[in-house]
């Protein structure tokens, strides 16, 4: 019979081998509204600049046409600029780049329908200090933690 070390041990290697598991396979989807999400697709460093890109997706897989524009992301004219992302060790976010414009993608003019997904980017500036992995938060929801960035 093994001792209670043993076991413990053995109990606390299952945990983080559990959480390890888990986070790995974390959904990165949040839900913006009612049958519209946002998912990430990749957040990666720009080769020879100081930035991070973001590249996600609106899906709506509500009944309902969508303004994207509307749904708490964005706003017409400035882009899908509130996004933010969360260096949580570092006590610091960043929100998207602005030059004379959002450094981002600008909302369709038309509704996003039924069935449809758009296809979108945004740019940030963390330092190297922030290496990631950061939270992601789309608007008002709650943030998709542990993002890795590549």
């Amino acid at each position: 019979m093994p001792s209670r070390s043993a076991i413990l041990l053995l109990t606390g290697l299952s945990l983080v081998f559990t959480s390890a598991a888990f986070a790995q396979s974390a959904p990165m989807t949040v839900e913006l509204q009612s049958g519209v999400s946002a998912r990430i697709v990749d957040l990666k460093r720009v080769p020879g600049q100081d930035i991070v890109q973001l590249d996600y997706e609106v899906i709506n897989n509500s009944n309902a046409a969508v303004n994207i524009a509307e749904i708490g992301i964005g706003r017409a004219a400035y882009g899908l600029n509130e996004i933010t992302l969360y260096d949580f060790p570092n006590k610091v976010s960043f929100k998207i780049g602005v030059a004379s414009e959002c450094l981002c993608t600008q909302p369709p003019e038309a509704p996003l329908n039924p069935g449809e997904t758009f296809k979108a980017w945004a740019w940030f500036a963390p330092p190297a200090t922030s290496p990631g992995p950061f939270a992601v938060r789309f608007g008002s929801t709650v943030p998709i933690m542990d993002v890795a960035v590549k």
